[in-house]
């Protein structure tokens, strides 16, 4: 992914105990910053059906990226899961707050636009974030 990016010794320098035998990528195990970016890459930025409290490579060189403030081109990262969202019908779009703050910031007028209800199925639930290692 990115040359000279090691994914087991960035994640043992983002664990709360650099002591510990890395077995996963498991979110629970890291400092408390990692550990809510983390949360915003797995739901947000870069979503999935699968565990959340288990990173990938690519989430990890997006929290690498994030905490070394390291440009992104973010139309690359969002895009596949943009595609997704409009193809498979379960598909969640995770993108609404993220591109409400946007509409906010650039004071773009929204008034007479059209509003969609959030579903229950759509918020993260107390076991979701205690899989996290969040209390």
């Amino acid at each position: 992914m990115v040359e000279g990016f090691n994914k087991v010794q960035y994640y043992v320098s983002c664990l709360k105990n650099p002591h510990l035998k890395v077995k996963g990528f498991s979110v629970g195990a890291l400092k408390l910053n990692e550990r809510i970016i983390s949360f915003i890459v797995s739901w947000t930025l870069n979503p999935r059906g699968c565990n959340h409290a288990l990173l990938t490579e690519e989430d990890l060189v997006l929290i690498y990226f994030i905490m070394k403030n390291i440009k992104v081109n973010w139309i690359h990262v969002f895009k596949e899961p943009m595609q997704k969202s409009m193809r498979l019908r379960d598909y969640h779009f995770p993108y609404v707050v993220l591109i409400s703050k946007f509409l906010q910031y650039f004071q773009v007028d929204l008034e007479k636009k059209f509003v969609k209800v959030v579903k229950p199925s759509h918020e993260i639930n107390n076991g979701s974030l205690s899989k996290m290692g969040f209390i």
